[in-house]
């Protein structure tokens, strides 16, 4: 029986919520084999026979799924903010504010929070207070996003410093070039 008065085929069922001792199977790749493989999970046995056959099924605890599902998305919201800071050029002032209110990050968090109901409002889908106040609520997160900012500003100043073709000494030395050439046949001439 369904505890909620969802459609069958409605894809915006949230699974029920695990506890933290149950056993949950899951088909991981290989990256994520070596992450399992780094948090003690899998043995060096298992991860070399995982990495042989390209995949493997593991019974994992819900708790560490979970977590897992967590910092995914909130990797992914980090990432996605941190390009569009980027290509608005607003890397310099997003800095100085994540880091001037670093300290008050959980509170502004909250405050999001508070402004959620008036952000759903107006917004509707697109509720801003509601995507990023749990990226506020902890300051790992501010700084995973400070470290991307970085990241991406230094490489567009890396890519500003790579070398281009000389357009112009190429010019200029083609037309010396040209322009000694022309004056011996101009003087071959007379």
């Amino acid at each position: 029986m369904l505890s909620k008065n969802v459609p069958l085929d409605s894809r915006n069922v949230e699974p029920a919520p695990l506890s933290s001792d149950e056993k949950v199977k899951i088909r991981v790749n290989l990256a994520q084999i070596d992450q399992l493989s780094r948090l003690g999970v899998l043995d060096a046995a298992q991860a070399e026979a995982g990495r042989k056959a390209g995949a493997m099924d593991v019974s994992v605890s819900a708790s560490l799924v979970a977590r897992f599902r967590q910092e995914n998305t909130a990797s992914a919201e980090i990432e996605r903010l941190a390009q569009r800071l980027h290509a608005a050029g607003l890397t310099a002032p997003a800095r100085l504010f994540l880091t001037a209110g670093k300290p008050l990050s959980f509170s502004g968090s909250q405050m999001l929070l508070l402004a959620q109901p008036a952000s759903r409002l107006l917004f509707r889908e697109q509720d801003p207070a509601g995507h990023f106040y749990g990226l506020l609520e902890d300051r790992a997160n501010v700084d995973r996003l400070l470290r991307r900012l970085d990241a991406l500003e230094a490489n567009k100043k890396a890519a500003r410093t790579l070398p281009g073709p000389k357009l112009r000494g190429w010019f200029s030395s083609r037309n010396k070039s040209s322009k000694k050439e022309s004056s011996k046949k101009e003087s071959s001439r007379s």
